[in-house]
């Protein structure tokens, strides 16, 4: 069987480069919270999406192991209140309620 190799030029910018779905699924605090983390964006001048935004993260991530496994072992260890940024998000006692949103562009 062939394998299928994608080629781009190294120079090419890579918001111009074609786009891959990656077909993430994950907690809701954490779709909340990148929807916060835009928000603040917003707050000094910048226009961003979800999805700039999510692939400028990845593309800050450490390369280095040690720091990867330490980021994940954070993860794995937090709680729902965690991934709040602010104290906007409605709550009932200790139960968090996240607004629902339709899908596509907010």
């Amino acid at each position: 069987m062939e394998r299928r190799i994608d080629s781009i030029d190294d120079n090419k910018p890579l918001p111009a480069c074609e786009d891959k779905n990656a077909a993430v699924r994950w907690p809701l605090p954490i779709d909340y919270r990148l929807d916060q983390l835009v928000e603040r964006s917003a707050e000094v001048g910048e226009r961003t999406t979800r999805k700039e935004l999510l692939a400028s993260l990845v593309l800050a991530a450490p390369d280095d192991p040690e720091q990867l496994s330490r980021i994940v072992r954070r993860f794995r260890m937090s709680k729902a209140a965690d991934a709040v940024l602010r104290d906007e998000i409605e709550r009932d006692g200790n139960v968090l309620k996240f607004p629902r949103h339709k899908p596509g562009p907010r």
